[in-house]
């Protein structure tokens, strides 16, 4: 974990013997372009090294020995698209200042004075250190193009207990800015970048750097943001938020909340104690009343609209162009075609819950067990490679709740190949359990003949997702969604016989 300050420079990064900013930013397109193609979170690695531009950038911080600069980067594809990626970076002479971290360096630049390395400002603790100054000061940022502009939320994360509150301005307190503040990058995101902050004396904080740029309010920040307001406890509380213009773009540039370190993950409590034959009952209980809870809160704070047949219609459209697409490159998903567009006629049939605004990529990865709070839920941006319009429409909630079913599937279905198992009685009762706390919590008969179908509809949907997911990245896993989808189908079979 590194300070939030580099050492004191042996030689200062002099700007005037630099070329401008806006001059020397674009020569760094090249590198770029092979640096992006390798991260993470780069969603078009299929259409091959992008084209490159800068599109805006904007000053964050300028000290002795380093320059941290926002920029929006335009990568274009091989099909003639281009994505909006914001990629912080930061500059200073190699060997000044605080080391890079691994997979920092972008790349490095031939300019007067001597070689100018450019580094991601997400792996520079000096970079992030200025992210966080920006955020915690509710302070901007400007440049030639781009604007940043961030906004701290009050009643933010409280002093440690017993901890007298650091001496900072009033957007600050509570923060871990300043001298002693350490930070570090979370591991393991694939879409986005967060970056962890910690002091002594103040709460832990993550900030979420939001990678790719789609105009509109992201619905991470707008969700969360609702229920923090609301009291919720069943999410981080939201600490700040930078939002961001270009052009005629506005978007979410950084989103903060309150870290809970050293907790577990649902999913990890889930195989855990799958392996362990602990009944995870009890549990799924507990997290489908916290969704109902979820689901309530969101309905009153952002209302509902009524699912009439035409917005039925549209739901189960998109069902069933999703099955056409995945059978066509799934075998084994095209022996279901018939069954499934049978429950698909089904759903159509049913009586439909309100819409409303929901998490949408709901699943045990996506909850902590915190300790005096139970199960809180994380990352309400939606399915990362929907377009963001989408993601911000109002949606049947019986997608989250077939999306935890279908991740407690999941949870059995690795059981079985990794450690050749067969826990299905496990994955049945806690997927009824689940089920049992929602319908308690949301109001709703468990027995309803609509809910049923519509929940089917829900997880079959999902599974022929997977389908084409596991086919694609992790054939050894294929057997997952395919068993659900048999099972599902068999249901449905049967329906269909019997009615």
């Amino acid at each position: 974990m590194d300070e939030h300050r580099s050492p004191a420079p042996e030689h200062s990064l002099d700007l005037t013997d630099l070329p401008p900013l806006g001059e020397l930013l674009p020569s760094l397109a090249e590198h770029l372009a092979a640096w992006m193609h390798s991260q993470r979170w780069y969603a078009h690695k299929g259409t091959g090294v992008p084209t490159v531009r800068l599109l805006g950038w904007a000053p964050l911080h300028v000290a002795g020995d380093h320059v941290v600069v926002a920029t929006v980067i335009g990568a274009g594809t091989e099909t003639g698209s281009e994505a909006l990626y914001q990629v912080p970076v930061v500059l200073r002479r190699p060997g000044q200042g605080a080391t890079g971290e691994e997979g920092a360096q972008i790349g490095v630049l031939a300019v007067p004075g001597g070689p100018l390395r450019a580094d991601d400002a997400t792996r520079d603790p000096d970079g992030r250190a200025a992210m966080l100054r920006m955020l915690a000061a509710g302070a901007g940022a400007a440049g030639p193009d781009l604007r940043l502009s961030s906004r701290t939320v009050a009643g933010g994360p409280s002093q440690a207990d017993g901890a007298a509150a650091p001496a900072q301005d009033d957007g600050a307190r509570g923060l871990p800015v300043g001298p002693g503040a350490s930070s570090r990058l979370l591991s393991g995101e694939q879409s986005n970048t967060s970056m962890i902050f910690e002091a002594e004396g103040a709460r832990p904080v993550i900030v979420k750097l939001f990678r790719v740029l789609q105009d509109g309010e992201n619905p991470d920040v707008v969700l969360q943001g609702a229920l923090t307001d609301a009291g919720s406890t069943r999410v981080p509380p939201v600490v700040g938020e930078t939002h961001l213009a270009l052009g005629e773009l506005r978007a979410h540039a950084l989103f903060a909340q309150e870290f809970l370190p050293g907790v577990e993950d649902a999913w990890r409590t889930a195989l855990r104690q799958a392996v362990a034959g602990e009944d995870f009952s009890a549990a799924a209980r507990r997290l489908g009343t916290a969704l109902a809870e979820v689901h309530r809160d969101l309905a009153a704070a952002l209302g509902t609209v009524r699912t009439d047949r035409d917005v039925a219609a549209a739901m189960v459209q998109q069902m069933r162009e999703r099955l056409d697409e995945v059978a066509l490159q799934v075998a084994e998903v095209d022996e279901h075609r018939a069954a499934l567009e049978s429950l698909q006629r089904a759903a159509l049939d049913a009586s439909w819950p309100a819409m409303q605004r929901i998490h949408g990529d709901l699943h045990l990865g996506q909850v902590l067990a915190a300790p005096g709070r139970g199960w809180v839920l994380l990352d309400f941006e939606g399915e990362p490679l929907r377009p963001l319009a989408q993601r911000s429409r109002p949606d049947s909630p019986l997608r989250d709740v077939a999306g935890m079913l279908r991740s407690v599937d999941y949870a059995a279905g690795a059981v079985a190949l990794e450690h050749d198992r067969d826990v299905t009685d496990w994955s049945s009762r806690a997927r009824e359990a689940f089920l049992a706390g929602y319908t308690q919590g949301a109001g709703i008969r468990a027995d309803d003949a609509s809910l049923r179908v519509l929940l089917a509809a829900f997880e079959a949907d999902k599974a022929v997702y997977e389908a084409l997911y596991e086919a694609r990245n992790r054939p050894d896993w294929l057997p997952i969604p395919l068993g659900a989808l048999e099972r599902i189908s068999a249901a449905a079979a049967a329906a269909g016989s019997a009615g």
